[in-house]
């Protein structure tokens, strides 16, 4: 049987929900630092982790990159005037129905850089699903999924230290949506989850 699972988190909640950039920094590492330890026990310990039985019992926590401010970011979203919901391919080679919602667009290293957002019908969250430099790497060779918070006047907090790994990586039963090729990023996104094969290698 599979197992349909959108881009949001579904066991957890992400934080940062209405914050803006000027927390001080220990508050933002300790936010992180709480939801991630907050996820570890989920996945060991809860009846719905996406993890298999014999996965739990050499399940030690998640790896992720150091965190990093300057991967905090702020975008601005320009929706899209006429709302469609498109086929997106996912990874049984079907498709899962989202809402294409608008493009996103932030700045790095002097250059403007977007990424196409969806809608999720199920929990209304803003999302992207994106692909960088790093994936096949240190990260998920398929991509990573990463949550936009709404901030004030169209904009949008893009957190890649919160960049995490569809359900599919952990389980095969379950299908997720494929980043779309226009949201390859030509950068390495140092933040976020890494890959998770390497945590059942220790």
């Amino acid at each position: 049987m599979a197992l349909f699972i959108f881009a949001s988190m579904i066991l957890i909640v992400f934080p940062f929900s209405g914050f803006t950039q000027d927390l001080y920094p220990t508050e933002y590492l300790a936010e992180i630092k709480q939801f991630r330890t907050q996820k570890d026990s989920v996945f060991k310990y809860s009846p719905d982790s996406p993890l298999r039985n014999e996965q739990r019992l050499s399940f030690d926590g998640l790896d992720y990159f150091p965190i990093d401010k300057k991967f905090r970011l702020i975008g601005q979203l320009h929706r899209y005037a006429r709302l469609r919901r498109i086929k997106v391919p996912s990874t049984d080679g079907n498709t899962i129905t989202m809402e294409r919602f608008g493009r996103i667009y932030f700045q790095w290293a002097e250059k403007t850089f977007w990424l196409e957002a969806f809608r999720s019908p199920e929990t209304m969250q803003i999302e992207v699903f994106f692909t960088d430099n790093t994936n096949g790497k240190t990260t998920y060779s398929i991509g990573r999924y990463l949550i936009l918070e709404p901030l004030e006047n169209g904009n949008y907090l893009i957190d890649f230290n919160n960049a995490y790994n569809p359900y599919c990586i952990y389980n095969e039963l379950y299908i997720c949506p494929l980043p779309p090729t226009k949201n390859r990023l030509a950068l390495e996104i140092k933040a976020g989850e890494k890959n998770f094969g390497t945590i059942l290698a220790k």
